[in-house]
């Protein structure tokens, strides 16, 4: 999935000419924790969040002075931004929320501002991935990690005509050489298609059985 599939665009911006105060109205009013700041051509010079904007001001509200409200939004910004592309792969900026531990990622394209990508959206998608905002069961299945796995498995739905909504694999971190295949079918009946991946050897956890 690309970036520009997931992000925000136009995005909420904030001149490099303002005022700690004229962010934090902004903030308030558009009800947003992360503006990215640029000059008057879009050029992105850093990104301002509520969690700066805190740090620099006292905590006590009656301290603040209107000479601290009103020092220049650059002086408390972060210059260093992370940024991807339209076109970058989503899973790829993930690695950068992940190992950073930031709340958004500006996306520039040719120099220039053009949408934001923040931690809900991440969430979001990783929701929608999963497949379960649409009615179904979800069920997960043990496989041995060599190839071919994926298509024995999407052959049974095949063969008993139901549809695939999500489909997610990763290690199964108890087990070396294994992997758990997360699968979301578009049927609320699953004990057909488990019997069959049973038969096939496969390990199947059930949510039936769980009580889930």
């Amino acid at each position: 999935m690309l970036v520009e599939r997931i992000m925000t665009s136009p995005c909420i911006s904030f001149s490099s000419t303002g005022t700690i105060e004229e962010v934090i109205n902004l903030m308030n009013e558009k009800n947003i924790h992360h503006v990215p700041i640029v000059d008057d051509n879009m050029k992105l010079i850093g990104i301002i969040s509520d969690r700066d904007v805190k740090q620099a001001l006292p905590s006590n509200l009656s301290e603040r002075s209107n000479l601290e409200l009103n020092v220049p939004i650059t002086k408390i910004m972060q210059q260093h931004v992370i940024t991807c592309h339209p076109l970058d792969f989503v899973e790829e900026i993930a690695l950068d929320f992940y190992h950073e531990s930031i709340g958004s990622i500006p996306v520039v394209k040719r120099g220039k501002l053009v949408g934001i990508v923040t931690a809900k959206d991440m969430l979001n998608t990783f929701i929608e991935l999963t497949g379960v905002t649409t009615p179904g069961t979800t069920i997960q299945i043990q496989i041995p990690d060599i190839p071919g796995n994926i298509h024995e498995i999407t052959e049974v739905f095949h063969r008993f005509k139901i549809g695939i909504e999500g489909i997610l694999v990763f290690r199964d971190k108890n087990n070396p050489g294994k992997k758990i295949v997360s699968l979301r079918m578009l049927s609320m009946h699953p004990q057909q298609v488990i019997k069959e991946l049973v038969a096939k050897d496969f390990e199947v956890y059930n949510p039936m059985e769980n009580s889930l």
